[in-house]
């Protein structure tokens, strides 16, 4: 909660002008705005012309200040259920701020307590709306909440479709080639997924795309070497169950 009250405050002084600019990259630091001549210069450019922060701009600064924590984030037909109102309500809600998760980045146990943040987040945001529509005029972080029935329909959605962890028996003994790189490559930012979610032909791909949102969220990347290790450690558990 503590977090959210920053990020949310750190809207507030932006908008508000230069003062909020420094103060924010104060608490910050430069990482959260970008590059420029000094903390904030990314936010400033984004300021720079008509003087208020539309909603474009505000899912910009938002992405900004989540960089390093949000893999790139999927289309809405890449979702499963693409045509369900589950799948609907992530693509209508989740992306005010940042791109499009997939259900697969957490598992069924995980959603809970991640929706809950985001809930409150938003609710937080559609609270300040009338007090920075005063202050800078309409159009001004138009952020949309979810009533209680679609908050349920989105978890359920989302559970549904959640990454199904590998279980410790299926991971083989510790000194298995390849799975001390797995786990620890892995678990970086998810449950450890069961070997079952694709088959042999899939695997390179999925691990391929992983190693480019690792380099995106500036988590540490591993080599092709160790690419490989990983893929013929997954195929070769797969191959059990083909």
């Amino acid at each position: 909660m503590a977090r959210d009250r920053l990020l949310i405050t750190a809207v507030v002084l932006i908008s508000v002008g230069m003062a909020g600019i420094f103060t924010t990259a104060w608490l910050g630091g430069p990482h959260i705005f970008g590059d420029g001549p000094f903390p904030g210069s990314g936010m400033m450019r984004m300021m720079m012309g008509n003087g208020i922060i539309q909603q474009d701009q505000m899912k910009k600064m938002m992405q900004e200040m989540m960089s390093g924590r949000l893999p790139p984030g999927i289309k809405p037909e890449e979702l499963p259920e693409p045509g369900s109102f589950g799948a609907k309500l992530l693509g209508r809600h989740c992306t005010q701020c940042h791109h499009l998760p997939s259900p697969a980045m957490h598992t069924a146990e995980e959603w809970p307590t991640i929706e809950a943040r985001m809930f409150s987040r938003m609710e937080m945001m559609v609270g300040m709306k009338g007090m920075m529509e005063s202050m800078m005029g309409r159009g001004m972080m138009a952020i949309q909440a979810l009533t209680g029935k679609e908050q349920k329909e989105l978890l359920a959605y989302l559970q549904r479709h959640a990454l199904r962890p590998a279980s410790v028996e299926s991971l083989g003994p510790p000194d298995t080639p390849g799975m001390e790189l797995f786990r620890r490559t892995c678990s970086q930012c998810h449950a450890l997924p069961d070997f079952t979610l694709h088959n042999t032909d899939e695997w390179p791909g999925i691990v391929e795309r992983m190693r480019k949102n690792m380099a995106t969220m500036g988590k540490p990347v591993i080599t092709d070497h160790e690419r490989d290790e990983i893929v013929e450690y997954l195929r070769r558990h797969v191959r059990q169950f083909e």
